[in-house]
């Protein structure tokens, strides 16, 4: 019965994993498509030695991405790494009153990064910490149940993220 349940976390694990890779993948291309928007966002938030750390980030993000989907538990202790060092960064910028934007998806918005994108690591950190439990990649269709939670988990988690920027917009124009 153990196996079962574990065969299943490993199910639910590597569909994080796999969402992760995307996620990561996404960013990175953004961010290596926009090299000089990349910079001045590193810049702005005070990143330290931010020309060469902004053409390093994507590589990483690739890396950890093959990482997650080759070997997740290697991939999300490295993900893991990388979102915690991503949120000292924001963390700190927000502390020390940082009006820059997050360039995390390779664009800059308007609005300066807040809690809203600690909130959003901390989901992508649970995915994270779901790949550790898979112990080799799994075959996922499309249809299993694990692929779809795992997708669920992401779109209820982007949803309320959304809510809560638009909220804290809201509040910043009164």
């Amino acid at each position: 019965m153990a196996g079962i349940a574990f065969g299943h976390g490993a199910g639910f694990g590597y569909a994080c994993a796999f969402v992760l890779a995307v996620v990561l993948a996404q960013a990175a291309v953004l961010k290596a498509l926009r090299p000089a928007d990349t910079e001045a966002g590193f810049v702005a938030l005070g990143v330290p030695g931010a020309p060469v750390v902004s053409r390093l980030v994507p590589a990483g993000e690739v890396i950890v991405a093959i990482a997650l989907l080759s070997v997740p538990r290697i991939g999300g202790v490295a993900a893991l790494v990388m979102l915690g060092a991503f949120s000292v960064v924001l963390a700190r910028a927000i502390h020390t009153g940082v009006r820059a934007g997050c360039n995390c998806f390779g664009q800059t918005r308007g609005q300066p990064v807040s809690a809203v994108d600690l909130v959003r690591n901390a989901l992508l950190a649970g995915l994270a910490a779901a790949a550790i439990v898979a112990p080799r990649p799994v075959p996922l269709p499309l249809t299993a149940a694990s692929t779809w939670a795992a997708l669920l988990t992401v779109a209820v988690g982007m949803a309320a993220l959304r809510w809560l920027r638009a909220r804290q917009a809201r509040r910043a124009s009164f």
